[in-house]
């Protein structure tokens, strides 16, 4: 899973000093990868605050007006913004500022205009032209009025407006994390991480212990009753009085951006902050719209039904937990909450809840009613029972901070006894043995101290108590291993062989692959990687009969059900979705296509080579122009080539296979007209398609050369008609044979149209002569080429044109 991070936001709990990039490649060798960083603010670059001083109607436009506007230096912009106000804080775009014409179609850079003869050397934003109308949704002709959007900021005239957002300085990181540490989708989780890897001191507390007053306390009466404990091990509740939900602030909404989540209002924005701090999912209730003010964590009775708050109704089972009130589900579990008891700007009592569910029954219960959210992801991966505790005090403080009002009840949470972490135990010469290298036994404490295990060596023993963030992924002492090795650095253990096994080289086949691959690329194909199992629709699609496949007997789903017997429908598929954005595309794939075996119960595995040309009316001269290159590279020679008219993939006029001693080498050609309507491809569409063992069989690395011819070679050209069936191949040979002197045959060029009969066509060669052992004369040339004419004529029909 990915997740998106905060550089700024991180350094709030783990002391940091390194670059983005320095800290990218240091923990992505030792922790969660981080895959791509995205300097936040660079759209914004020459976008300023702004000022705006006076407005005056435009002289030539009804719809337009002009506005002074104090951005540093004062300018007059044309604006047909609606809601224009004196002494509004607006966004500037400057004269070289690039940004989308109302927030649609591709980034311009803009330029002085005049506009219905106004002089304009810039442009007032909307939030949509500027890239921040997740941040300011506001209507489609509205200026963004800063101001208003973040009345906490104070503005400067001229000030960066990605400064005056906070966004310059900042870099938001695409980290991916293993499904086994669900405790590093979090702020809290990767601070750790970056604290242990780096040795820096980790700087994040946890909450107060959430606190009653004692008036609120006597007259508590909120209660949660949990009736399944298995599929819920534990369920924390508190209730808050006299809140105000409004807008977050923007610190707030700007890290929830980052983090690719799109801000509600404060009580919600909480949440969703908590979920992604702590990696703890939460849920919040409009209080009083809960029935019996109470709780109660069951499976759903039959007949029920819940409308979920992406507006949708879901029928529920017995085998789906939820969350109800006294009367009815309110929450899917795990899931989603209701839209019934959702939280509005008028709400000002809540309950807070942070759980613990059994990962298994979240992820039954996502795919059976097809509902997905952030907190089914991580809830399904398995989270401690003590990650509700903390998220819950951190919520409640958030909200008295953000909201205001008062804890109306005790602390409710269905888990009574205490946490007892484990406890794993390793000998220090095992972890030496394990990791190939010596490792002291103060370093490997060291390491797992960093890491929150609580460690004890007794002799040539170290035991570690397991921190509850981990409890679902330290499963034995062998796990304590991977954790120090981690953080000791891979690069840092030698590379040996592992003894007792012998180094076995490549074989032929992967071999001839990956020449292939080099070959392939370096003649501008792009590599893609699809996967083996396929649909029966896209099958049928590419016209291949799915019934006379593999068929897999524990499917994941209804695409990957059979093994391919081809790699050209992927590929089809891959380019019929890409050529919106990429017009013309060269891709190729080696890859295994899997067959019925008559000899044994296991697929008879093949390795094919596929390529594909589109977007290029010459597609079937590039793909045979690359088939050919391939021949010579590998070193087959005495190829033939033969038409392919009967086939219902391939185009029947513009197909040909490629033959040596009758084995099939590659089949090249245009796809067929059906098969290219069905994908909906817009232009021509070329393939290779070549079997590898046919290939690899005959390949040799071995090079053969002839000299350099010591006399002079004698060139003419040769034109003349024949029907249209025949192929230039058959005429290549047939001149090859019929003259010894003819050293070479290049065909350049066949015509049909005007002056050529209708069933005849043109066809024009470059001949070249020559002997071993002396210069040709000039009438010994054109006695061959005389001879020629005649052979043709007599075999084939031909009319020689002059």
């Amino acid at each position: 899973m990915n997740i998106l991070i905060s550089y700024d936001w991180l350094k709030e709990y783990v002391e940091l000093k390194e670059s983005p990039e320095t800290f990218a490649a240091r923990v992505s060798l030792s922790g969660p990868g981080i895959e791509r960083l995205y300097p936040q603010g660079a759209l914004l670059d020459k976008v300023v605050v702004g000022q705006i001083n006076e407005i005056k109607p435009h002289p030539n436009a009804e719809k337009l007006r002009l506005a002074t506007v104090n951005a540093g230096k004062k300018f007059t912009l044309v604006c047909g913004g609606s809601n224009l106000e004196v002494n509004q804080w607006v966004a500037v775009a400057l004269v070289g500022a690039k940004v989308r014409w109302h927030g649609e179609g591709e980034l311009i850079e803009l330029a002085p205009a005049e506009i219905r003869g106004v002089k304009s050397e810039g442009m007032i934003c909307g939030a949509n032209e500027i890239g921040l109308f997740d941040a300011f949704p506001h209507a489609e002709r509205e200026i963004l009025d800063l101001g208003k959007a973040i009345p906490e900021a104070k503005w400067k005239p001229g000030m960066p407006l990605a400064q005056a957002l906070g966004l310059s300085s900042d870099t938001v990181m695409d980290i991916e994390v293993t499904s086994n540490r669900p405790d590093a989708m979090s702020l809290v989780g990767l601070a750790r991480e970056a604290s242990a890897i780096l040795s820096r001191p980790f700087l994040w507390k946890p909450a107060p212990k959430i606190r009653i007053s004692p008036a609120a306390a006597a007259k508590s009466n909120f209660k949660i009753d949990v009736k399944d404990k298995k599929l819920c091990p534990r369920f924390t509740a508190v209730k808050i009085e006299g809140v105000s939900a409004g807008p977050s602030p923007w610190w707030m909404k700007r890290r929830l951006l980052s983090a690719g989540i799109r801000p509600i209002n404060a009580l919600v924005d909480i949440t969703n902050y908590v979920m992604l701090e702590l990696s703890e999912p939460m849920h919040v209730y409009d209080a009083e719209k809960l029935e019996g003010d109470r709780l109660v964590i069951r499976t759903a009775k039959p007949g029920e039904s819940i409308q979920a708050l992406d507006g949708k109704t879901y029928p529920l089972d017995e085998s789906v937990l939820v969350v109800a009130d006294v009367a009815k589900p309110v929450a899917v579990a795990g899931v989603m909450g209701g839209e019934i008891t959702g939280v509005t700007s008028g709400t000002t009592s809540v309950v807070f809840e942070a759980a613990t569910f059994d990962p298994v029954s979240v992820r039954r219960t996502a795919r059976a009613l097809n509902l997905y959210s952030d907190a089914q992801l991580r809830f399904e991966k398995g989270l401690s029972i003590e990650a509700p505790i903390y998220a819950l005090a951190r919520a409640v403080e958030l909200c008295l901070e953000l909201c205001g009002g008062s804890v109306s009840s005790f602390v409710q949470d269905s888990s009574k006894e205490k946490y007892v972490p484990k406890k794993e135990r390793i000998r220090f010469d095992e972890i030496s043995a394990l990791m190939g290298v010596p490792v002291a036994k103060k370093q490997a404490s060291d390491i797992l101290t960093r890491l929150g295990f609580n460690v004890h060596s007794a002799g040539r023993v170290l035991t570690a108590s397991v921190p509850w963030w981990r409890d679902h992924d330290i499963e034995s002492g062998r796990d304590l291993v991977e954790e120090i090795a981690r953080v000791f650095g891979y690069g840092q253990i030698p590379a040996r062989f592992p003894p007792g096994l012998a180094h076995q080289p490549p074989s032929q086949m992967i071999t001839w692959e990956e020449r292939l691959k080099t070959l392939a690329v370096g003649a501008g194909l792009t590599e893609v990687y699809s996967y083996s199992f396929t649909s029966a629709d896209l099958q049928r699609k590419a016209g291949f009969d799915p019934d006379r496949m593999l068929r897999v007997q524990n499917e994941l789903s209804s695409d990957f059900v059979y093994m391919r017997t081809s790699l050209l429908p992927s590929l089809l598929q891959i380019v019929s979705e890409n050529q919106e954005r990429f017009h013309q595309q060269e891709l190729f794939e080696i890859a295994h296509v899997y067959f019925h075996s008559e000899k044994t119960d296991l697929p008879d595995e093949r390795s094919q080579f596929s390529a594909v040309y589109c977007g290029y009316d010459d597609g079937w001269k590039r793909a045979k122009g690359f088939a050919e290159h391939l021949f010579q590279e590998f070193g087959i020679r005495h190829v033939e080539w033969r038409r392919l008219e009967d086939d219902l993939f391939w185009h029947p006029g513009r197909t040909a296979q490629a033959f040596v001693n009758g084995f099939l080498l590659a089949t090249v050609g245009e796809l067929h007209p059906r098969i290219a309507e069905a994908f909906k491809f817009e232009g021509k569409v070329a393939l290779i398609d070549s079997p590898l063992r046919e290939i690899a069989a005959l390949a040799t690395t071995k090079k053969t050369y002839e000299p350099i011819p010591p006399f002079p070679e004698a060139k003419r050209d040769l034109a003349f008609t024949v029907n249209r069936e025949i192929d230039v191949q058959q005429l290549t040979a047939a001149m090859k044979k019929m003259e010894p002197t003819l050293r070479q045959v290049d065909w350049f060029d066949t015509y049909k149209g005007e002056g050529i009969p209708a069933d005849k066509k043109s066809v024009a060669f470059h001949l070249t002569f020559g002997s071993p052992d002396r210069t040709l004369e000039t009438r010994e040339v054109d006695a061959s080429l005389e001879k020629m004419r005649a052979l043709l004529k007599d075999q084939f029909g031909a009319m020689i044109r002059v």
